[in-house]
């Protein structure tokens, strides 16, 4: 394949992890305070990387007149619960976290962000002694180099022949790369490594996906724009994965291979907001190519 070329939310995973308050029956007239946890990708608008930030969402009943939370690495919160219990690690939530203004039922987001690692973000609501105790876990991926080279985009309607990034494998997860910088500073692209090998005439490779990514690009189309132009494999664009995981099938899978060398068939499209994603060109191959030692 090489000698052919010389385009969720990952979401964070989360989890709730407790709430342990008794409300009331009767909306608005709630016995105890309470608070539930969510978290969310944050919005693409607001410049933040999901990688590791997230947007935390506290939930408060009626009773609540006050709320803290606190984020620390999960496992230093399981060795406080296991050794001290709830009781404890409530107060200390409420002695050393961040104090959120409420009045009752509210609902507050909060943007996090710079987060490495396995975290646990737990927030506790109050009225007087009384208190309750909610969680979400948060995963922020942390990333170590495994090559520089450059990431060959092979389309005519970019400005851009290419450029200059890294390929990095997850610390918590060895299937999961990403082609540091791939658009350039701040725009990363994700590759998924399937399992099993293959071979052919260029070396050993694996199948990849690349779920939906965004580019600095815009384009104008017959329909109006500019729109930003966002990429995907092309599995992920017909919703259908027997595109890019059959490997006699050769024609729209990516090969990453032993070299760490990639070849991507990419779907490129622009991004028209409520009218959905038109795909505008998917014929011509991008590559990673590693600097040689």
């Amino acid at each position: 394949m090489k000698k052919y070329l010389l385009t969720l939310m990952l979401a964070p995973v989360a989890m709730l992890w407790s709430c342990n308050a008794d409300e009331g029956t009767d909306p608005g007239h709630d016995s105890e305070p309470n608070v539930v946890v969510y978290s969310y990708s944050p919005e693409s608008s607001k410049g933040l990387n999901p990688d590791n930030d997230v947007t935390v969402r506290f939930s408060t009943n009626s009773a609540t007149t006050a709320l803290y939370y606190l984020v620390e690495p999960e496992a230093d919160v399981e060795a406080e619960l296991k050794a001290n219990g709830e009781d404890a690690y409530a107060q200390k939530v409420i002695a050393n976290g961040t104090k959120i203004e409420v009045k009752g039922a509210e609902t507050k987001d909060v943007d996090l962000t710079g987060i490495y690692g396995n975290y646990t973000i737990t927030a506790v609501a109050t009225n007087g002694g009384a208190f309750a105790m909610g969680s979400v876990a948060f995963q922020g991926l942390d990333w170590s180099d495994v090559a520089s080279g450059s990431f060959l985009f092979n389309q005519a309607f970019l400005a851009d022949e290419g450029t200059e990034c890294t390929l990095q494998v997850c610390k918590t997860d060895a299937s999961l790369y990403r082609l540091k910088d791939a658009f350039g500073e701040g725009y990363h692209m994700k590759v998924q490594k399937l399992s099993g090998k293959y071979q052919d005439a260029d070396g050993i490779f694996q199948l990849a996906r690349i779920p939906l990514t965004q580019t600095p690009y815009q384009i104008s189309l017959t329909t109006g724009g500019p729109y930003p132009i966002v990429v995907e494999d092309i599995g992920y664009w017909q919703g259908n994965s027997a595109f890019v995981t059959n490997v006699n099938q050769t024609g729209y899978i990516n090969y990453f291979y032993d070299d760490n060398s990639i070849y991507f068939r990419l779907a490129w499209g622009a991004d028209r907001g409520g009218d959905g994603i038109g795909v505008f060109s998917y014929q011509d191959m991008s590559a990673f190519i590693p600097d040689q030692d």
